[in-house]
């Protein structure tokens, strides 16, 4: 009588028992996580160099295959004259933008107490217009006390002049071995795609495929949209400038520039520098200066930016900002700057896998609709249309001394019915 009792307790060991190794094997398998994360991290700046380093050689491919094409030079040429004429470029750049900040910065310094001086002046009017000393509101004492802190700020910063050459130097260090990787990754793209193609099994080629465009695209797209509104803001600040006299144009254009390159939180932080300067400089039309930035920008912001990013796997507003914010966790500024394309590419093989649909845009050249948006998801059907593994067909692969693969195909005819063989 006492045997259905039993085979009860059974059971429920049993049930607590899976459970038991259900959780144990879910909390080993974060352990197990954690330690891969922590080892993976002691390699974050390898990881980072290598990252930059193909983005470097993914921006001058299009340079050398103009090269190519135009001028029918060999691809290890093209390389290095491409390579010769960004060094130069660059340098040119670096030492005039070094030279003309480090001049405005000086001048700044200069002039500064005669600054302070109508800046507080304005303050004062602004509070006795406004009536804010009844509110115990003291415009010009907070403005010393923020002045005050900034010269302590200052002054850290110039005690610290040995760290940050220190810095300096490793950060030019690190560029060079950036531009040696890229030029390794250039020279060798055609044999490290290859190998590539030849890991990946013949079944997943379409998503290979798929891979590599979504990449580019992503990547380039996002890239050329950021340089491209980082170079409008500093021209727009500059006109606006211009008109308006308002000093030290360089050194405002070039932080205006600067944060435009920022994600999503960009543009707005792009305006505080030209506004600022126009309020202490020409305070008189703050704003209209305010006005004329904030409608060209948005006119650019909304507009511009959307046609810029077209080929770069429009994703919606809601994953570009958990893009920048996971990004900005797992890789602190890179990430930030980089999270946005990359979750661009998740997001094409999230549709690709569970909704059997991709972006026009990332269709081969043959099969993308015409009249249809980039940005336009379509449903895809994939059959297989070949067997590698069928016992009458022999592939054979062979690799030519370029890194590229050559393949064969044999059919084994079958033996005619009814004739033996000999």
């Amino acid at each position: 009588m006492s045997l259905p009792v039993d085979i009860g307790l059974h059971r429920r060991e049993r049930r607590w028992l899976v459970i038991f190794l259900v959780l144990g094997s879910a909390y080993f398998g974060v352990l197990l996580l954690r330690f891969a994360f922590e080892f993976l991290g002691g390699f974050s700046q390898i990881f980072l160099l290598l990252f930059l380093a193909w983005l470097l050689a993914f921006v001058m491919t299009p340079v050398i295959g103009f090269l190519q094409r135009e001028f029918s030079l060999p691809r290890g040429l093209a390389v290095a004259i491409s390579y010769v004429l960004a060094l130069v470029a660059l340098g040119f750049v670096l030492f005039y933008i070094g030279a003309s900040i480090t001049q405005q910065v000086a001048d700044l310094t200069r002039t500064f107490p005669q600054t302070a001086a109508s800046v507080e002046r304005t303050l004062a009017s602004w509070q006795q217009s406004l009536g804010l000393s009844h509110f115990q509101i003291d415009l010009v004492g907070l403005f010393k006390s923020a002045q005050s802190q900034f010269g302590g700020l200052a002054g850290a910063i110039f005690a610290s002049a040995q760290v940050i050459a220190g810095a300096t130097l490793a950060a030019l260090g690190s560029l060079v071995l950036i531009l040696i990787l890229s030029l390794y990754m250039l020279l060798d793209s055609d044999r490290i795609l290859g190998k590539l193609n030849r890991v990946v099994p013949s079944r997943y080629s379409d998503e290979l495929q798929i891979l590599e465009q979504s990449i580019a695209r992503a990547f380039g797209g996002f890239l050329r949209a950021q340089i491209v509104l980082a170079v409008l803001q500093a021209a727009i600040v500059t006109v606006v400038g211009i008109a308006f006299g308002i000093p030290y144009l360089f050194l405002v254009g070039t932080l205006s520039a600067l944060a435009m390159l920022i994600p999503f939180f960009g543009p707005p932080i792009a305006l505080i520098p030209p506004i600022v300067a126009a309020w202490i400089y020409r305070p008189e039309w703050v704003v209209v200066i305010a006005i004329v930035l904030i409608g060209v920008q948005t006119v650019i912001v909304n507009w511009l930016q959307p046609r810029l990013m077209q080929g770069a796997l429009g994703i919606p507003p809601i994953l570009v900002l958990v893009g920048l914010l996971v990004g900005a966790q797992v890789a602190g500024v890179w990430g930030a700057l980089f999270g946005i394309p990359a979750i661009a590419v998740l997001n094409v093989f999230f549709n690709y896998l569970f909704l059997n649909a991709l972006p026009n845009v990332a269709l081969p050249e043959a099969e993308r609709l015409e009249n249809v948006g980039q940005n336009t998801m379509v449903t895809i059907e994939k059959g297989q249309i070949a067997d590698d593994t069928h016992p009458r067909i022999h592939v054979h692969r062979s690799l030519r001394e370029d890194g590229s693969e050559e393949v064969r195909i044999e059919v084994d005819q079958p033996e005619p019915e009814g004739n033996p063989p000999g």
